[in-house]
Order: structure tokens, then C-alpha cells, then sequence
């Protein structure tokens, strides 16, 4: 069972990756970002489906966190920002990946993390099965492991136009130093 203090931490760490993509984006001329994912509802929307499990609230629950939007060229894409603090090389553990595929095509996730590069982006629509593997974490409670080390890619390769500079700006500003 989660307690409010661990959903409270989590979602703290949670918005460290947020607030860094959002950064990230809104940085580049062309570029908006829009707050997207189901935290920024109706908190009474939120709170109720937080405990229900059904084809619909599963869909909200599973919103990417922005919808990145180019004035100038139209590109559109969902963004899912997450904040890893220690992952191995291409290996993650999400428990809903594919729910943005089934929910929410064409989806970017952005992960966030100390060592380098920053930031990576994974293509969703590039996601198989033979990617993932299931982890029993503890007796009865599995989680997805993710092997993206195939398809990982710099962040640049995602939004070209975003400087250098920025990218420095939000490792010196915005990302816990990584402790050994």
C-alpha cells in the first residue's frame, strides 16, 4: 500500500525529469509546451481515478506529461519526462510503457538522469516485446525491465534546434549531482 509520504517523494523526484524537459522545450523559439498528463485535472477527477482500474481511467492515468507543439513547422508530439537517478546503460523498469502505445501513439519519453547523456529520448513506436522482460522486485510484486539500448537517442536527435547551452543550463541547474 502507498502511503501519501512515498506518493508525495515520488512525485517530487517525478517533477525533477518534468520540469527539465518542459525547460528544455519551452528554450527553443519555435517550440511551446503544454501541460498534458492527468495531474493537471480536475483534482477531484484525479483523486477518483486514482484507485479505479478500467479501460477508461487506465487511459487518463496513462497521459503523457506535455504535448510539445512547433509554431512553425507543426511537428506535435506527446512528451513522457522520467527522472532515473541511477539507471544502467539502456536498462529501465517502467510498469505501463505499453499503455502509451496503446493509448497515446507516437509518444516521446524523455528520460531525465545524472550521468551522461542527460537526456535521452525513446521513440515508443519503436518499443517490441523482445525489449522487455518481467522482474519479480519482491515475492508477488513484478515490474517491466527495459532493455532500450537499441533505440535509445540523444535528445537532439528529437529537437535539433535546442543549444548546447541549455542543455548545460539544466544539468548545472536543474539535476541532482549524481552520488557515488
Amino acid at each position: 500500500m502507498e502511503t501519501e509520504n512515498s506518493f508525495n517523494e515520488d512525485k517530487a523526484i517525478g517533477n525533477i525529469g518534468e520540469n527539465a524537459v518542459r525547460f528544455l522545450i519551452e528554450t527553443m523559439p519555435d517550440w511551446k509546451c503544454f501541460k498534458f498528463g492527468v495531474e493537471n485535472h480536475i483534482e477531484a477527477l484525479k483523486e477518483d481515478i486514482r484507485k479505479e482500474r478500467n479501460p477508461i481511467t487506465e487511459k487518463i492515468k496513462s497521459m503523457p506529461d506535455f504535448v510539445a507543439f512547433n509554431n512553425k513547422t507543426g511537428k506535435t508530439f506527446f512528451i513522457e519526462a522520467k527522472y532515473r537517478s541511477n539507471p544502467k546503460k539502456g536498462n529501465y523498469l517502467f510498469n505501463y510503457l505499453n499503455k502509451y502505445n496503446e493509448y497515446w501513439p507516437g509518444t516521446k519519453l524523455i528520460i531525465v538522469r545524472p550521468n551522461e547523456p542527460n537526456f535521452i529520448y525513446i521513440d515508443l513506436d519503436k518499443i517490441t516485446s523482445k525489449m522487455k522482460k518481467s522482474v519479480e522486485m519482491s515475492p508477488g510484486m513484478w515490474k517491466e525491465h527495459w532493455d532500450f539500448n537499441s533505440i535509445e537517442q540523444n535528445i537532439r536527435i528529437l529537437f535539433p534546434d535546442l543549444s548546447e547551452e541549455k542543455i548545460k543550463t539544466a544539468i548545472q541547474k536543474m539535476i541532482p549531482n549524481k552520488k557515488e
